[in-house]
């Protein structure tokens, strides 16, 4: 049985799309707001998992988080956010300190200096992104994609 992929302007229906279709479209999609992302970023010299390390921090706010608590939000090992926070700390990004009442537990926070820059950074890759996506999808369809890609990494 034999599907082809319906083009985009014919009618996307769940029942004539293949789960192998789906995926392919969900990987090519994902490979291209990466690329995107990650070209922008090189001027900064910042992977996406860094930026996105950056921001869950900046997220936090002054009192920032716990290094095991931010593995969890982005869904990585311990080792690999205390590699990547190590990184950060060493280039300026990032700081450490004490839990105020349990010196074993290292909350991390962004540095204030670099907090502009941070700025900087999501106005012009929010930008960069309108600029490629808004070419093929309208705010709606943009808004619903990122809904659901909420809904779903909730699923956990």
């Amino acid at each position: 049985m034999k599907k082809s992929t319906p083009s985009q302007k014919e009618s996307l229906s769940l029942a004539s799309i293949t789960t192998y279709q789906s995926g392919v479209a969900q990987a090519s999609a994902f490979r291209i707001v990466k690329y995107h992302t990650a070209h922008f970023l090189r001027d900064y010299n910042l992977s996406c998992m860094q930026w996105f390390t950056i921001g869950t921090v900046l997220d936090a706010g002054s009192e920032g988080i716990r290094i095991s608590d931010l593995a969890k939000k982005l869904d990585t090992t311990l080792a690999y956010m205390t590699n990547t926070i190590n990184l950060l700390e060493s280039r300026g990004i990032l700081a450490k300190r004490a839990h105020q009442y349990d010196a074993r537990t290292k909350l991390v926070s962004v540095v204030s200096a670099y907090k502009k820059t941070c700025a900087k950074i999501e106005q012009g890759l929010r930008q960069r992104l309108g600029e490629v996506l808004y070419q093929n999808l309208d705010h709606t369809e943009l808004e619903d994609y990122v809904k659901v890609l909420y809904k779903i990494s909730g699923l956990r």
